[in-house]
């Protein structure tokens, strides 16, 4: 985890103190902001350019209190956005010399055809570099090609102002028209977005604070002997990840952490000792997956694990019957039923529970926008766990600026063996072979093929 500034109005800060933490993330004092990294004063009041920001923020102060903070527009020299808080990411920027030998477009990692969008002027497509003379001196510039065939030429020196394009749609982008303020609308769209998202989480964050959680307690006889039946040695990350969550759960405030692991390292064992602890203090568990063959594994597993004490475990799934599923939601109304495991049927309006204390959703990234809705309610009232091996960058994101807790299982068990992945054109030979290795150890081989009418 990197080092932070975080600034919040109405709190009190020391200017000072801002101003050397600035120097020691590597942001640069001059006399205004005109780039990212740099940081000016006039008075009480700090101009600052944040790491990948479009606009630089003013924080103003009133003694040793932080009154406002606010982007805004150097050129109109107007007020864009207010915000609640400030967290400043460190800076860092390569300078390196840029040359025929070594091409600008090198460093920025893009290629001629290459769509890219400008800070100031939105989508574009990149043509390549193109050398002009410009006031009696020749020079690089970067030519890039917009709607209605519009050419912008960049200088070199603005070269921190381009970034290559990047989606997950497989649709070209739409070319942004220039002379127009279609990228400014867009960039207000996105501004405008940003400030919701902030907010909501302010909201939340504020409801668990505010509201409270329910306070477990730990170090039963039972849990003891739960914790003896692990049939494999805890690694030192796994041991971690359990305290910080014991902790997290004993806590008056609600729970809401994050622990990331690659697969088979022990995120299950972590999900487990959890839930053991909310049943033993009377409260209910509902664990969320997000298929059915996945919901069906961890019922097996927690079953296993839970045979030998007096808790009522549920799966709730499309491979249950109509009626059984009606039991099982008026089993979780009633009380009867201290753990669910199940797919995103556990978010429907008609489940509801009568004492949920521990909400557990294995591989967040994998629900729709709807779901997460949902799961945003969830996140105020009770104790969440989350389990992935593979954090979307908003989640990852969110724990490294220390907005979301997160523990990391990087330690293997003992004797597994690291996964080993091979990118090849298709080889009937290599497939065979590889197929071979696997039956003669007794193992198993899944095969996917793209089309169901050749497979």
């Amino acid at each position: 985890m990197f080092e932070t500034l975080k600034i919040y109005i109405h709190k009190a800060i020391s200017l000072n103190s801002v101003l050397e933490k600035l120097v020691t993330l590597g942001y640069r004092r001059e006399s205004g902001v005109s780039q990212e990294g740099d940081f000016s004063l006039r008075g009480d009041i700090l101009e600052v350019f944040p790491a990948n920001f479009g606009f630089p923020v003013r924080v103003e102060w009133e003694y040793e209190t932080v009154r406002k903070i606010y982007s805004f527009d150097k050129v109109l020299n107007k007020r864009i956005v207010d915000y609640e808080f400030l967290i400043l990411i460190p800076y860092a920027k390569k300078i390196r010399r840029y040359s025929e030998d070594f091409p600008l477009d090198a460093v920025l990692e893009i290629k001629k055809g290459d769509y890219i969008v400008h800070a100031n002027y939105g989508i574009g497509k990149f043509l390549g570099l193109k050398k002009l003379k410009l006031k009696e001196k020749e020079d690089y510039f970067f030519q890039i090609e917009y709607d209605k065939k519009d050419k912008l030429y960049v200088l070199r020196e603005d070269a921190h102002l381009i970034q290559k394009y990047t989606s997950l749609s497989v649709r070209p982008p739409k070319l942004t028209r220039l002379g127009t303020r279609e990228w400014a609308r867009v960039k207000a769209r996105v501004q405008q977005g940003i400030k919701n998202f902030a907010l909501e989480l302010i909201r939340i964050e504020a409801r668990r604070k505010l509201g409270g959680g329910f306070k477990f307690s730990a170090d039963t006889d039972w849990q003891i002997s739960f914790e003896d039946k692990f049939l494999y040695d805890e690694t030192e990350d796994q041991i971690k990840a359990i305290e910080n969550v014991l902790q997290d759960m004993m806590a008056p405030t609600s729970m809401d952490r994050l622990v990331c692991g690659d697969v088979g390292y022990g995120k299950t064992e972590v999900a487990l000792r959890a839930s053991f602890i909310a049943v033993n203090n009377g409260k209910q568990v509902a664990v969320l997956v997000p298929t059915t063959v996945l919901a069906e594994q961890h019922f097996s597993t927690f079953s296993s694990r839970f045979e030998p004490y007096p808790v009522n475990m549920a799966c709730l799934s499309r491979f249950r019957l109509v009626k059984e599923q009606r039991e099982i939601i008026n089993g979780l109304k009633s009380g009867k039923i201290d753990i669910v495991i199940g797919t995103h049927r556990l978010l429907q309006k008609d489940v509801g529970f009568k004492e949920l204390g521990l909400f557990i959703l294995d591989e967040e990234q994998r629900f729709g926008v709807k779901h997460k809705e949902k799961l945003k309610k969830i996140r105020s009232t009770v104790d969440v766990l989350a389990l992935t091996a593979t954090p979307i960058p908003r989640t990852l994101h969110m724990s490294l600026l220390g907005i979301r807790d997160i523990s990391v299982i990087s330690t293997p068990p003992e004797y597994r063996r690291a996964i080993i992945t091979y990118v090849s054109e298709f080889n009937d030979a290599v497939v065979a072979e590889a197929i071979r290795k696997e039956l003669n150890r007794n193992g198993q081989i899944f095969f996917v093929h793209n089309n169901i009418n050749s497979i």
